[in-house]
């Protein structure tokens, strides 16, 4: 069986049978199905070079091969690609008095401040279009007046941007607070993202993106501060 143009079309009308090897994906030197005069990768070919690209074993003949199918590539995380992290600026987002019923004192309310923070990291597919953008929003607030924090008020993470295919399959880790002493915190998300092509071939492989912040005196010299310490977009 060729893989050519109409791929999805080919593969829905492909027995699991032809697309089969034993139980699993083809491994390396299994004799790839017929081929036809334009020399387009077999089903078995693309199914071991992703098998490949899934468990780490690839190298660049295996890109090559999938370039040639952009019907699968566009959904082919390029592991070459470690993921691009953006960070942006954090902001103030509340200048007034609050108050934080477990730690006000009898005195009546704590003078907060709060901040927020914003960082992303996208993925590309072997072509170097990017395939989705990880993202994690981090809202936190301190006392202005003992520079302790007084909690993470929002911790949130979210997928964007995803082609088709790239499926979000909710968190790995999703970890968040104040540390004990009060003076540092964290934000950390994982994520679970499952890569799928057309027809029997269906899904082949799941990555784990993070983000991993740090908040308060871990980060910097403020309660205010924040750092990345840690991003991959799997």
């Amino acid at each position: 069986m060729r893989i050519g143009t109409t791929l999805l079309q080919r593969l829905g009308r492909a027995t699991v049978a032809t697309l089969m090897v034993g139980a699993g994906i083809a491994a390396v030197g299994t004799p790839a199905s017929a081929e036809g005069a334009s020399g387009d990768p077999s089903i078995t070919e693309i199914r071991g070079a992703l098998e490949r690209i899934s468990n780490g074993t690839w190298d660049e003949s295996d890109i090559t091969l999938l370039k040639k199918v952009p019907e699968v590539g566009r959904n082919v995380p390029d592991p070459r690609d470690p993921g691009t992290l953006t960070t942006m600026p954090a902001r103030p987002i509340s200048s007034e008095a609050k108050k934080d019923s477990a730690s006000a004192s009898a005195a009546g309310a704590l003078a907060i401040s709060c901040w927020n923070q914003w960082s992303y990291v996208e993925k590309k597919d072997i072509f170097g279009s990017r395939i989705y953008r990880f993202n994690v929003q981090t809202e936190w607030c301190y006392d202005t007046s003992t520079r302790k924090l007084v909690n993470v008020d929002r911790a949130v993470g979210y997928i964007n941007n995803e082609t088709w295919g790239i499926n979000f399959n909710g968190w790995q880790v999703d970890s968040y607070g104040v540390r004990s002493t009060k003076y540092s915190g964290w934000h950390d998300k994982r994520a679970n993202i499952q890569y799928c092509v057309g027809g029997d071939i269906g899904c082949y492989t799941t990555t784990y993106p993070y983000i991993n912040v740090e908040l308060g005196a871990t980060a910097g010299s403020n309660p205010w501060s924040w750092k990345v310490t840690g991003s991959s977009a799997g």
